[in-house]
């Protein structure tokens, strides 16, 4: 993920920023170089490049860079920066050094953004969870712009959304959409495309696991409103009386990216370790959401991940049955939606 930020320098020169997460391979970070190299070219500023959780060794990245000069201008080479940033506190003495003192604390703030990986962008799964969850609340009709609005999708990713679903969708003579139903092909779609995203597996290696439950209590205490509680736990949560098993594991819900930062989970659980292998039984799945607002449910403290959230985690795990026992009392409790 790539994000670039335009400023003042010190010397109130033109400045660009670019923050990356998770750059790991040759032809990315040299088309970064190269895209900072045309940048400071057009203007006779300095591009600084900020490289969060950087797959490279420190000696390949300063071959890679050793490379780039030799092949790149001196006066525009020596206006590169290229820093390997391991920690936000780091993006303090960067900004002091190349930032005007007027811009500090905004460019600080974005910068962290990025770099923990705030989403920037949505997906036409979350255009579709957005008309799923008014449909289930009884809400009426939205214009395409408000849903572009609401989702931070673009208008291009809004209409291929709404076109995927067509004969689910409810078009109004001033242009507004809603569900009229969502038939069992686009729930499994729907569905089944939510699951792919990426997620981080954690293993219990302490020899005596906690149950879900109780790492969910533990996570709770934390205080933390960008981590919500979803899967089974969050559907039983939500709905209480539906006749769930108990939770094989403990899902948790990130208001951010795959490149969220995740040093919290010791946190809570310090037997918990990272394993993404699908051989091993995982305590805890950590999910990430790809839309500019989480709808967490916020309670007595303790986030809880939205129902349809809830319903792809336990899609993910293979729970089928429950989900479609889920999805039935759902569209049964749904009001009827409003004209």
């Amino acid at each position: 993920m790539n994000s670039a930020i335009y400023a003042h320098g010190t010397s109130g020169v033109p400045l660009s920023i670019e923050v990356s997460v998770g750059l790991g391979t040759v032809r990315d970070l040299r088309k970064l170089l190269l895209d900072a190299a045309y940048t400071v070219r057009g203007n006779a500023g300095t591009a600084v490049v900020l490289l969060f959780k950087c797959g490279f060794t420190p000696a390949r990245l300063a071959a890679e860079l050793a490379e780039f000069q030799g092949v790149v201008r001196h006066d525009i080479a020596d206006r590169v920066k290229v820093l390997a940033i391991d920690t936000r506190q780091q993006i303090d003495g960067v900004l002091h050094e190349y930032v005007d003192a007027n811009q500090f604390e905004v460019l600080r703030g974005q910068s962290e953004a990025f770099s923990v990986g705030t989403p920037t962008s949505s997906s036409r799964e979350v255009v579709q969870f957005l008309l799923l969850r008014r449909w289930l609340r009884g809400l009426g009709p939205i214009k395409t712009a408000d849903l572009a609005t609401q989702s931070g999708a673009s208008s291009p990713t809004v209409s291929a959304a709404i076109k995927a679903i067509e004969p689910d969708v409810l078009r109004t003579r001033d242009r507004q959409v809603a569900l009229k139903s969502f038939s069992p092909e686009s729930w499994h779609k729907w569905l089944t495309k939510s699951a792919e995203a990426q997620t981080v597996r954690f293993v219990d290696r302490s020899g005596a696991p906690r149950t879900p439950e109780k790492l969910a209590r533990r996570l709770s205490a934390l205080g933390r409103k960008d981590v919500a509680i979803g899967g089974v736990l969050g559907a039983m949560h939500h709905f209480p009386a539906i006749d769930i098993t108990g939770a094989p594991r403990l899902d948790i819900l990130i208001h951010g990216t795959y490149h969220a930062d995740l040093s919290f989970m010791e946190e809570f659980d310090a037997g918990l370790v990272r394993d993404d292998s699908p051989e091993e039984n995982a305590r805890v799945v950590v999910h990430f959401t790809n839309r500019s607002e989480s709808y967490f449910d916020i309670e007595n403290g303790t986030a809880w991940a939205d129902v349809l959230d809830c319903l792809i985690h336990m899609w993910k795990a293979g729970l089928t049955h429950q989900v479609e026992d889920l999805i039935s009392y759902l569209c049964r409790q749904a009001p009827p939606p409003v004209q």
